[in-house]
């Protein structure tokens, strides 16, 4: 993709062929993505807990009250603001349910290093994990292989991608644009291999259930969109 393209969704916007529009809402520990169709909003991830004060003034900025929160995942990064945003607006919160019980303990599992540089941090990580806890949160909807986001009034669903992390899910936009949480990054150089993975060969198998699909652009939690041929080469290197 073109370098003006990047840009275009960096700067906070992308739509679909079919009027859907992604937004990214702002820096906050991740990329939190909103997701908005005739007046109906989701956000997809919540970034980080001290970093809510921004959020709000966002939300309120642009006048967003989201229906629901899907989580890619729930490390701290992705899942610190989901019982503040579920109590404030009444958000409906998703997550796969192989996390559920991590999200409703406010608790981030530390997956394994990838990289050699990151496999030498997983020590000092580990020691660290009571810091990085979040306010609990019990989701309203659990979900298995896939669910139905047309019910938030958005042409789409959420599928199960695991590798990253158990219970890691990707979710789907008018089966054009996915937003994959840390499935994929777009702050590594020169690759989109994320730094840290719990099953590298689950997460291949859910690179390839995305690159299968044949969706584009892909949306990372953290740093600019990958391209769909990115994804296919740094698959075919590592399969």
């Amino acid at each position: 993709m073109k370098l003006e393209y990047y840009l275009s969704i960096m700067n906070r916007i992308h739509n679909t062929q079919n009027g859907t529009t992604i937004t990214r809402l702002t820096p906050a520990g991740c990329n939190i993505w909103v997701v908005t169709r005739n007046d109906r909003t989701i956000i997809v991830d919540t970034g980080i807990s001290f970093d809510r004060s921004r959020i709000e003034r966002a939300l309120k900025r642009k006048g967003i009250i989201p229906e629901a929160v899907i989580l890619t995942h729930t490390h701290f990064d992705h899942a610190g603001n989901a019982a503040w945003l579920q109590a404030e607006y009444g958000t409906g919160v998703v997550v796969q349910e192989a996390e559920s019980a991590m999200l409703a303990a406010g608790d981030t599992p530390i997956p394994e290093g990838t990289y050699t540089f990151t496999r030498g941090m997983i020590g000092i990580g580990r020691k660290m994990q009571p810091a990085f806890r979040y306010d609990p949160c019990v989701a309203e909807h659990v979900f298995n292989d896939q669910f139905d986001l047309n019910r938030f009034g958005i042409n789409g669903y959420v599928m199960h991608t695991p590798g990253h992390s158990p219970g890691g899910a990707t979710v789907v936009i008018d089966d054009e644009t996915v937003i994959v949480g840390d499935l994929v990054v777009g702050t590594m150089p020169g690759s989109p291999f994320p730094p840290f993975a719990d099953d590298v060969t689950l997460l291949l198998n859910s690179w390839k259930k995305i690159i299968d699909t044949g969706y584009r652009p892909i949306l990372p939690g953290h740093g600019r969109p990958i391209s769909r041929e990115e994804l296919i080469k740094e698959y075919d290197k590592r399969k």
